[in-house]
Order: structure tokens, then C-alpha cells, then sequence
């Protein structure tokens, strides 16, 4: 398949296309009537079927970061009232930075950072759980080794009752206020000298340095 580019050089003024030309320039594109198969696409929300205890109650949306994605920006994807609500994030290799308010008040169950992300910013992931229909939240954060930065309040949310034990990759510098304030963590793994005082881990939670 050529690219936009290859394909103008086809048609500069002076030039004469052949029949070859126009073929590829037709097979770089798809037609209305053809049917564009999802492993073509390099991102994709989808509505997804919403399933709380094996039961339907509406839609939700699964997304799948663009594969060349270096940043996702501020409040991207911060829900705000509308009747769905992201469940699943696919992120890409890639991937380095997560800024502020991204997927506030999403509904995301499990997650997995790249292991190419460095940053998360504040409220990144604030305010996890279901705001349609029920009570469910996230259920697993899994961090990778090389991230470097936590910002304030990144996973706080009070309704997650499922996320019981953290691991914090040695590769973390700072862990910003009240980045952790979850109340259902019971064991929090961390590099030692790294500073949780004001975390938000909560007080009942053993925290072991490495």
C-alpha cells in the first residue's frame, strides 16, 4: 500500500499515469462498500456489551491506543456524562506519557501500564467505577518498570473494593499526594527510600520496601 506521498508523485502536472498507478492508488484506500476488518485498524473504540455478575445493563466502550501514540493528553478521555463508559484500555508500546485527568471517571477494570510509560499524571485514573448502573470498579493496577513519575491523586477513588495488593516498580521516583487513596489495599509492595507519607495508602495497608 502506498503512502499519500508516493501516491501524489503519480500526478504532478507534466506527468503521465499508467494503468498501474491507478490501481494502487484505488488499493491504498477502502471503498464505501467494502467492510474494513478490525486487524487493519491501528485504533479502536468499540461498544462492547456491559456485563455486571454476567448480566446485560447497556453498552460500554473498549479502546485500543493508536500504535505510534507518544502522549495521550489532558482529560482525552474524562468521562462526562455520557450513557457509556470505557471498561478496557488496550495501551501501546510506545506510549510515554499519560497527562492529567485523562480517563477520570472511566470504568476501566484492569490497568497495564506499557512498558514504555514514564509518566502518570495527576487524577490520570481518579475516580474509577461504574456511574451508569452499578457499583462496580476497577479490579488490578499493574505498573511497569520504568515508569518514573505518579502524579497527585493518579488512582485515587474511593468505591474500589477489589484492587487488595500494589506493586510499585523500582524504576518510581516520586509518588505524588494522595495518588493511592484506595481504601481496599491491604499490601503495597515499594522500592525502598521512596516516599508514600502522603500516598493516601491507607493506614491499615502493610507497605514493605524492597
Amino acid at each position: 500500500m502506498k503512502t499519500k506521498q508516493e501516491l501524489k508523485l503519480y500526478f504532478e502536472n507534466g506527468d503521465k499515469p499508467i494503468q498501474e498507478h491507478f490501481w494502487e492508488w484505488l488499493d491504498s484506500y477502502w471503498h464505501k462498500d467494502e467492510k474494513i476488518p478490525q486487524t487493519s485498524l491501528d485504533a479502536i473504540e468499540k461498544v462492547v456489551p456491559f456485563l455486571v455478575n454476567n448480566n446485560l445493563q447497556g453498552s460500554a466502550m473498549q479502546l485500543t491506543v493508536p500504535m505510534n501514540t507518544k502522549k495521550i493528553l489532558n482529560s482525552a478521555y474524562v468521562y462526562t456524562g455520557m450513557p457509556y463508559q470505557i471498561v478496557k484500555v488496550m495501551f501501546n508500546e510506545g506510549l510515554e506519557e499519560i497527562e492529567p485527568s485523562a480517563f477520570h471517571s472511566q470504568n476501566i477494570k484492569s490497568i497495564e501500564t506499557p512498558s514504555t510509560l514514564k509518566v502518570i499524571g495527576a487524577y490520570a485514573f481518579a475516580n474509577q467505577g461504574n456511574n451508569i448502573n452499578g457499583m462496580d470498579s476497577i479490579e488490578e493496577i499493574i505498573l511497569n518498570e520504568g515508569l518514573i513519575t505518579i502524579g497527585d491523586y493518579a488512582f485515587s477513588s474511593g468505591r474500589v473494593t477489589l484492587v487488595k495488593n500494589l506493586y510499585i516498580p523500582s524504576s518510581v521516583q516520586s509518588v505524588g499526594l494522595g495518588s493511592f487513596n484506595i481504601p481496599s489495599l491491604q499490601t503495597v509492595s515499594a522500592p525502598a527510600g521512596l516516599d508514600l507519607s502522603n500516598a493516601g495508602i491507607p493506614a491499615t495497608a502493610t507497605i514493605t520496601y524492597r
